[in-house]
């Protein structure tokens, strides 16, 4: 099982997927759903601020998208209506200076965002209004945005935490169980640009897939629909 949360949600849809496409002689849907799989031990296999993870992010959301293609009845009417809806972004830094410029960056980026300054206050704000995506920096006080999300994803495995640093990659190898993505400080904005788009891919299409494997668990679907 890879130790990023949201790759381990993906990896329990696409088996679900799978057994019922086994199960129901849906070879197509098989064979997606364990393309999907293998992506997912392709992403485990690197280190989470691996450039090469990024791409693959992009690639994984795209094969979920069209593994939800292949599901009887495919996508729903408010899953395609939600599609074009923007994710919302939780930013999570210290200094106020840099979380003004950040926060303004990611809202010119097309994002809703939302700010605050320690771990503690971002706990109590996604659980009043629970974020897409949330890009934290690692060094702050109290709490780590290590701790952070660690806590987020006890509450909930769905958001996908970018954790932002200036340490160097080879000092991340312990303890990253969680983290989606690492971006190196000072924060180039076309970087940021590209890892919020593979986030937002994934996130959507995991989105998608979840919703369409729920209607399957409750037999509302059928293999010839």
């Amino acid at each position: 099982m890879p130790t990023q949360s949201a790759l381990a949600l993906v990896d329990a849809l696409a088996e679900e997927t799978r057994r019922f496409g086994a199960a129901h002689g849906n070879e197509a849907l098989r064979s997606q759903a364990a393309l999907v799989r293998a992506l997912v031990d392709e992403v485990g296999r690197h280190h989470p601020a691996d450039q090469r993870v990024v791409d693959l992010h992009e690639q994984l959301g795209e094969e979920l998208s069209r593994l939800a293609d292949l599901a009887p009845g495919g996508p729903s009417a408010k899953d395609r209506a939600g599609a074009g809806q923007p994710l919302d972004v939780l930013v999570v830094e210290d200094d106020g200076d840099l979380l003004e410029a950040e926060a303004a960056v990611v809202r010119d980026l097309g994002y809703p965002c939302r700010a605050v300054r320690s771990a503690e206050e971002a706990l109590r704000e996604y659980t009043r209004q629970p974020a897409a995506i949330v890009l934290s920096d690692w060094s702050l006080p109290g709490a780590s945005g290590l701790e952070l999300c660690a806590a987020l994803k006890r509450l909930d495995p769905q958001p996908y935490v970018i954790l932002v640093t200036a340490y160097e990659a080879a000092k991340l190898l312990e303890g990253v169980s969680g983290v989606d993505d690492f971006l190196p400080k000072p924060i180039d904005v076309d970087e940021l640009s590209v890892r919020l788009h593979a986030a937002d891919r994934l996130v959507r299409a995991i989105r998608v897939v979840e919703s369409v494997r729920e209607r399957l668990h409750e037999g509302s679907l059928r293999p010839d629909a």
